[in-house]
């Protein structure tokens, strides 16, 4: 018997895959790595719990009831703003004053109140006149006649003694065989009262509706008052019952006390022995209270997948680390001391290709930097800005650290030329569009040409021909849209290409278009006439100058565009702001309007006071 058990032996050692060794390496990391998963699991399910308990306490059972009693909330608003409408019709008060009639012009006063409760789909109305008691529904139809003797016209002469406007009554109603959430309101008649008129809310419909809201299948939805009546619940039978049939007395007497607060949470155990977390929300139009009860264990069921998880977690590991280590320690030793090696190698390499692009990228950066400085020298300077126009702001925000956009300011004979334009591109190439942009302006421009349309037309031929695009082929169709100004002591004289002028005064807004063809593009002749507008306005005309990065702005709730609309919009409500703070207040909207959306656009804003004489 010993000898072929000993066979047996020393073939299992002679297997490759046998190794005494690492069998136990595999047991003690499997032994070890399932007690980590079962310890992880249950930390992981408590925390959990916990965790769980704690959100539907103070955000899931408050986000549910405070929905609801919105909800309910609002309806009852809406039928107490029906009846204080109904109670101040016109028709309705001359009708009860007149007797009551029917047929003619008296059937219309009750045409009314139907079309109002189909309308708004309420279950019924009424008017019920205090001089002759008789009670009307919707349809036109007497009903009742109200007297003192009669238990069930209590509710009509409690409504007059009380005297409130408008006041909520829950009653069965034996003509209607309906019980339901009544909203009275007093007719007058110079300060007397002469009729009560109503709208009626079926409670039997009510609490269908409010089973729809009603979280998981046991729990609970109540409208109660002071004393813990039940007026509305999920399930119609509890109306008229007490919460302290349905939950323990105790519970219910804390609940109760702590209708006076604005909200108030607590649980109990009910007769199941299923523990139940419940909320209370006061009801703002009525004295009655919403009650939230939810069970803990369907508010927590998805909990019980952790546990599923963790033992399936557990049984794989089991088969995924015996596998592992065995192949490991026999397969993977050299290749894994390769691995090694190689990924070292890598890491130098990364390490020194890294540290080569950090240097370039600081070369590119500093390079960047200085084009800014050269960009920026090429702009008017504070001083001279201020100089021209004493009142004024820019807002000058490139995307990148350079830009297409500039804005440029020429001393001519009859006062001053100021510009705004936005080149072709971004970043380096645009900054060289508008570097070469703003030399040709100083260029063209002399104390004597001071006619925008005139340099723009001399400017459109100037980068066509600087640029080589007078033909159809070339290797590149660059240009500008630009608004150009001459502002003399009398008038404002604008040409745009692609840009329009705003002019805010006391009057309200008006928007001066330039023409359509951008200068410099292959599409624009070279001798395009470009035309002038002449702004003849007093000296309190603010003027703005912009490109079109800020109306194609993207963000907002539905990510659209900032668009001219809502730029106008901005300009009527702050352009009479200073100007140093209107900047202020651009800059803001601009940021909180894109929000985390990225700057889309070179963005230049020029607002301006013209000097005028007188």
């Amino acid at each position: 018997m010993n000898g072929p058990r000993s066979t047996d032996r020393s073939r299992l050692r002679a297997n490759p895959l046998y190794d005494a060794g690492a069998a136990k390496v595999t047991v003690f990391a499997t032994v070890l790595i399932v007690f980590s998963i079962i310890l992880t699991g249950v930390i992981a399910y408590y925390i959990t719990k916990g965790q769980s308990v704690k959100k539907l306490k103070e955000t899931d059972l408050e986000y549910i009831g405070g929905s609801i009693a919105s909800k309910i909330d609002g309806r009852i608003e809406r039928a107490m703003e029906t009846a204080r409408l109904l109670a101040g019709n016109r028709d309705l008060n001359e009708w009860i004053l007149g007797g009551e009639r029917l047929g003619g012009e008296e059937t219309v006063a009750l045409e009314t109140i139907r079309r109002m409760t189909e309308q708004f789909q309420y279950d019924n109305s009424f008017i019920v006149s205090v001089l002759t008691g008789q009670y009307w529904t919707e349809q036109g139809q007497l009903l009742d006649t109200m007297t003192g003797s009669d238990p069930d016209d209590a509710w009509f002469f409690r409504t007059l003694e009380d005297g409130r406007p408008v006041q909520l009554d829950i009653d069965y109603n034996e003509e209607r065989k309906d019980t339901f959430i009544f909203v009275n309101a007093l007719m007058r008649h110079n300060g007397v009262p002469v009729s009560v008129v109503g709208i009626g809310l079926s409670l039997q419909d009510m609490s269908q509706q409010f089973g729809e809201y009603k979280y998981g299948l046991h729990g609970n939805l109540w409208l109660t008052d002071k004393s813990g009546e039940i007026y509305l619940s999920d399930e119609f039978a509890q109306n008229g019952h007490n919460m302290r049939d349905y939950m323990p007395t105790e519970s219910a007497d804390r609940l109760l006390s702590m209708m006076d607060r604005e909200r108030a949470v607590t649980e109990y155990v009910d007769a199941d022995g299923n523990r139940k977390d419940v909320m209370l929300f006061p009801i703002a139009s009525s004295e009655w209270s919403l009650v939230v009860a939810v069970d803990r264990n369907e508010a927590i069921s998805f909990l019980k997948t952790i546990q599923w998880q963790t033992a399936a977690a557990v049984a794989i590991s089991l088969l995924t680390v015996v596998f592992f280590f065995t192949y490991m320690s026999r397969k993977l030793a050299d290749p894994y001391k390769r691995a090694i090696e190689l990924n070292e190698e890598l890491e130098r390499q990364i390490a020194t290709r890294t540290k080569e692009l950090a240097e370039q990228n600081e070369k590119i950066l500093d390079s960047l930097d200085y084009a800014s400085r050269i960009q920026v020298s090429a702009l008017p300077t504070d001083a001279e800005l201020k100089e021209a126009l004493p009142g004024h702001f820019i807002l000058w925000k490139p995307r990148d650290r350079v830009g297409g956009d500039f804005y440029w300011l020429k001393r001519v004979k009859r006062g001053h030329l100021i510009a705004v334009g936005d080149c072709t591109g971004h970043g380096v190439p645009g900054a060289l569009m508008s570097i070469m942009t703003v030399s040709l302006l100083d260029q063209l421009v002399h104390s004597d040409s001071d006619d925008p349309a005139a340099i723009l037309t001399r400017l459109n031929r100037s980068i066509k021909q600087t640029l080589n695009q007078n033909g159809k082929e070339g290797l590149t169709d660059d240009g500008l849209d630009i608004g150009l100004c001459l502002l003399t002591d009398t008038a404002t004289v604008f040409a745009g290409a692609g840009c329009s002028l705003l002019v805010r005064t006391p009057d309200g807004l008006e928007e001066y278009e330039g023409d359509r063809k951008s200068v410099g593009y292959r599409k624009t002749p070279p001798d395009y006439p470009y035309t002038n507008k002449v702004v003849e306005v007093g000296p309190d005309a603010v003027h703005y100058l912009t490109t079109d990065g800020l109306a194609d702005q993207n963000g907002g709730d539905k990510n659209y565009s900032y668009g001219k609309t809502r730029w106008k919009m901005w300009v009527a409500a702050n352009g009479d702001a200073p100007f140093d703070r209107q900047r202020t207040m651009l800059e803001a909207e601009i940021d909180r309007y894109r929000g985390d959306e990225p700057q889309r656009d070179d963005i230049t804003v020029l607002g301006f006071l013209p000097p005028r004489k007188g």
